[in-house]
């Protein structure tokens, strides 16, 4: 008599349990990184090659400051030569891109499991730098100056990338934060900067959409003062160094515009022990 035959059953994993979406989410975060810090400094060393041609594209007759805004560097009518124009701006624009990917996914695993408010959202670092690059990507211009905070945080979070997606500990971040502390501080001088420079255009009448720009501006960089330890820290910084050149009636204004400021930061030293303790 002969045995039956057993019939081995093999199951094929899905597609869906094949993909690891921790693994997927890291790599969309590193790729929108790298497109940041890397199509950022192409777009740099073009922007600076600009700038330093500036005598091709204005008038010694007007002192340098008035632009002919039809000279272009590439010239011809060819196709790849209309490619190599658009090729600065291409990067520009992908470079904020990249911003748009990497925070992202920064967002979806902060609140992953939760329903935060606008008042979560608006009050956290990585959405507000979204929306900088928000208005970058459909506002008038493109400056390296502009994408220079983003390409600092790029290569900063690239730096400490094994570390990104591993932990959640309160004391790693204070401690990334600290190896890290200058580059902040020069990401804060970088935005003050981009808020001098749109005052700048919008009193200069630079374009027509300057004025805008500097609102929007402030309206991002307001929650920045708010809720932003590194940028409360570096803007009170600033107002310290003009304490000497402040007309004495003017002092009490002062001292109110900086103590604002340092309240400001106590509150989120208030916030911070407060979810400390309840993690």
């Amino acid at each position: 008599m002969t045995k039956p035959k057993t019939i081995k059953i093999i199951r094929k994993k899905t597609l869906q349990e094949k993909t690891d979406p921790l693994a997927k989410q890291k790599l969309i975060w590193t790729i929108g990184h790298y497109m940041t810090l890397g199509l950022g400094a192409f777009f740099t060393i073009t922007y600076f090659f600009h700038v330093l041609l500036f005598f091709k594209y204005r008038s010694w007759k007007w002192l340098f400051l008035r632009v002919n805004k039809h000279y272009s560097i590439i010239g011809g009518t060819r196709w790849y030569q209309s490619i190599l124009r658009w090729l600065p701006q291409l990067a520009y624009r992908l470079s904020l891109v990249g911003v748009f990917l990497s925070g992202s996914i920064t967002m979806l695993q902060n609140w992953n499991g939760l329903n935060p408010t606008w008042y979560d959202l608006l009050s956290s670092v990585n959405a507000q730098s979204m929306l900088m690059a928000l208005l970058w990507f459909i506002g008038g211009g493109k400056s390296f100056y502009r994408l220079f905070p983003f390409m600092i945080l790029s290569y900063m979070h690239l730096l400490n990338k094994e570390n990104e997606f591993t932990t959640d500990d309160e004391k790693s971040s204070d401690e990334w934060t600290m190896q890290n502390k200058d580059l902040l501080h020069l990401i804060a001088y970088a935005e003050m900067f981009i808020f001098v420079t749109l005052l700048l255009d919008t009193i200069l009448l630079k374009t027509g959409s300057s004025g805008v720009l500097l609102v929007v501006y402030l309206g991002i960089y307001w929650l920045r003062l708010n809720f932003s330890p590194y940028a409360q820290i570096t803007f009170l910084r600033t107002l310290n160094k003009f304490d000497e050149q402040i007309p004495a009636k003017h002092k009490n204004k002062w001292e109110i515009i900086k103590r604002f400021i340092y309240l400001k930061m106590k509150e989120h030293e208030k916030r911070s022990r407060m979810y400390a303790s309840t993690a």
